[in-house]
């Protein structure tokens, strides 16, 4: 057998559950960073256009961390389906 976990057959699950699941993570991260830090001496909040992707803002450093840990998430789930296929067709050539 073949593996039927690609890439190209779950990049839907990858995109909207894993990447917006480790944007949840990111997102409680950044709070708790806030939290435990302070808010720091951010001049501007960041809430505007390239500021609000701009790690030297308040809103920023979130949005930052949002964006890192769903594209970790996502390249972790991606690469968990994908061992998944391996082993499922490797048990489908053995006859169990």
């Amino acid at each position: 057998m073949q593996n039927k976990l690609t890439i190209g057959k779950t990049w839907a699950v990858l995109l909207v559950a894993a990447f917006t699941t480790g944007m949840g993570n990111g997102s409680v991260f950044g709070a708790a960073v806030m939290c435990a830090v302070g808010r720091g001496p951010y001049e501007s909040w960041g809430g505007w256009g390239a500021e609000a992707f701009s790690p030297s803002t308040f809103s920023g450093f979130i949005d930052v961390m949002m964006i890192v840990f769903g594209i970790a998430f996502a390249i972790i789930v991606g690469a968990a389906m994908s061992k998944h296929g391996e082993i499922e067709a490797q048990r489908d050539n053995t006859g169990w």
